[in-house]
């Protein structure tokens, strides 16, 4: 049974306002299999995403010590290892949303985020 699959959710955000309300999103989901994990700088999400392998990442793109970017680009590179990549910045021009997905994210939002598209989102890529 797919559905009792523990999932694994890394938000990576240097503003506590952001992760805050993005754990408010995935608690509004109710997903009783759901583990959030939480970075606030570019290298601390490198290693948790190497460590723990969450399925999906909500990435922002301006951090400290490695920008979003990078963390996505390094994060393509680990072996066997293929999550679910959302870039959420508040640089939302064309230039940018290119480079997201030349280096490999799946998805690009810019903030402010509009909570009900994420949710859809999310409800899209995990069908619940």
């Amino acid at each position: 049974m797919a559905d009792l699959q523990k999932r694994k959710v890394l938000i990576v955000d240097d503003e506590d306002i952001t992760r805050v309300l993005l754990t408010h999103v995935f608690d509004r989901l109710n997903l009783s299999n759901l583990d959030v994990l939480l970075a606030e700088d570019g290298e601390m999400a490198v290693r948790i995403a190497s460590d723990e392998r969450p399925d999906l990442i909500l990435l922002d793109v301006l951090l400290p010590k490695l920008n979003g970017y990078d963390v996505c680009y390094q994060i393509r590179r680990i072996a066997d290892y293929n999550p679910h990549i959302i870039i959420l910045t508040a640089r939302g021009n064309s230039t940018d949303r290119q480079r997201a997905e030349a280096i490999g994210a799946n998805d690009f939002m810019t903030k402010p985020f509009n909570t009900a598209r994420l949710m859809t989102k999310l409800t899209d890529l995990w069908g619940t």
